[in-house]
C-alpha cells in the first residue's frame, strides 16, 4: 500500500506542477483546488491555496532561470502538499485530478496549453518498440 500512495503522490505532483505553470491552473485548477482546501476537511495539515499560489510564482521564476536546485525544492514542497491532500481525502484528491484531465480532455481551444499524465506499469520483459507521441 505505500508504493500504491508513493506513486500516486508522485503522479499527483507530477501533474499539479505541470499545471501550475500553465493558463490552465487559473482558469480550471485553482478554483477546483480551493473547493476541495474548503470543502469542511478537519485536517490543520492541508495547504492555503496561497501557498500554491506563492508556489507557482516561484516555480516560474525558477523555471525560467533555469534554476533546477529552486525546482527541486519546490518539487518537494509541492509533494508535501500533495500527500497532505492525499491523507485529507484520497477519493476527493483523485476526482479532483480526473477532473482536471477531463476540462482538458473537452478543450477545444487549441491554444490552450494542457498536461497530460500517463502512468503505466510493465512485468516481466519487454520486446518490442513504441512510439510516443506528444503534441505542445
Amino acid at each position: 500500500m505505500d508504493d500504491e500512495l508513493t506513486g500516486l503522490v508522485e503522479s499527483g505532483a507530477a501533474v499539479l506542477s505541470g499545471l501550475l505553470v500553465t493558463d490552465a491552473y487559473e482558469r480550471v485548477v485553482r478554483p477546483r483546488v480551493t473547493a476541495f482546501l474548503t470543502g469542511g476537511r478537519s485536517s490543520g495539515q492541508l495547504p492555503d491555496i496561497e501557498d500554491l499560489d506563492r508556489l507557482r510564482d516561484e516555480l516560474s521564476g525558477a523555471i525560467a532561470q533555469g534554476d533546477t536546485r529552486k525546482q527541486r525544492v519546490f518539487a518537494r514542497e509541492l509533494k508535501s502538499y500533495v500527500r497532505s491532500m492525499i491523507d485529507a481525502d484520497p477519493v476527493a484528491v483523485a476526482e479532483l485530478l480526473s477532473s482536471v484531465r477531463h476540462e482538458r480532455e473537452t478543450e477545444t481551444d487549441e491554444r490552450m496549453a494542457g498536461v497530460s499524465l500517463v502512468n503505466n506499469t510493465i512485468i516481466g520483459p519487454v520486446l518490442g518498440s513504441g512510439v510516443q507521441h506528444n503534441s505542445f
